[in-house]
């Protein structure tokens, strides 16, 4: 099972469309509860491309296992499921804290309503 911020090297062949494609290095985006419950794995793929997107999340420089490097964005748009059993996963590496918030952020902007809000647990309490 992968964890919330791995990253891990995939195939997301095949794709369609604007998706991401070829093998590539995404980031676990989905927490270890769903992970452990589910054949599927919440992933956002990372790319080297900086165009200014505002969904993209600079990664920065990351030294995986194996000295596998990874420098790109997480294009947070591409976020989904996949059977990484299917798809030649290799772990390389994990995102630091930061990078997984500002994710994160990101994701949860895209996913809710306009009216909604998420309170950090901070001001819980």
């Amino acid at each position: 099972m992968f964890h919330y911020g791995d990253i891990v090297y995939v195939n997301l062949d095949p794709s369609l469309g604007h998706e991401q494609n070829k093998r590539r290095p995404v980031v676990v985006v989905g927490n270890d509860r769903f992970n452990s419950r589910c054949n599927l794995t919440f992933i956002t793929p990372i790319t080297h491309t900086d165009n200014g997107y505002p969904l993209h999340v600079n990664v920065g420089l990351i030294m995986g296992e194996e000295n596998a490097l990874i420098n790109g964005y997480a294009a947070v748009e591409q976020t989904k499921s996949l059977d990484l059993s299917m798809r030649e996963p290799q772990k390389v590496g994990v995102a630091p804290d930061s990078v997984m918030e500002e994710i994160s952020d990101r994701l949860l902007s895209c996913l809710l309503r306009d009216d909604q809000t998420v309170l950090s647990s901070d001001l819980l309490s």
